[in-house]
């Protein structure tokens, strides 16, 4: 996926936001819940999808999150508002490519202003990728 949008909080009740929201959420956890062989969620959230742009397409990804944000604006804000809400965060997921020493991603000022009217964070997360061109 592109990009996520990831909301989460200690004291969080997910059944109670996620009914008082209008998104549909892809993933849910619960503060206690068991996340992986002997490791337990210390808090409860939600996942959302923003872009489904593949990782090799940030540029899209951006596209297609703005769009996310400009549709959904009251119902994030209420999201975000909620609360119990510690956090909201925008994780891109990003492609490094191989051989490269240095990759950027640029995030334009009106996008970074609506994700901070929306008290949202931002995560860049990079996945290596394999050339199969070789």
């Amino acid at each position: 996926m592109g990009c996520v949008l990831r909301v989460y909080g200690e004291g969080l009740d997910i059944d109670a936001l996620l009914s008082s929201v209008n998104l549909n959420a892809v993933v849910t956890w619960k503060t206690g819940q068991e996340r992986l062989k002997g490791r337990f969620h210390s808090d409860s959230g939600a996942n959302f999808v923003a872009s489904d742009a593949d990782i090799e397409d940030f540029p899209r990804a951006i596209v297609e999150t703005n769009f996310f944000l400009a549709q959904n604006y009251d119902e994030l804000y209420k999201l975000t508002s909620t609360p119990g809400v510690a956090g909201a965060v925008l994780d891109f997921a990003v492609a490094t490519q191989p051989g490269r020493v240095i990759q950027t991603s640029n995030f334009s000022i009106a996008f970074l202003q609506r994700m901070a009217d929306l008290n949202l964070a931002l995560a860049v997360s990079h996945y290596p990728t394999v050339d199969i061109s070789r």
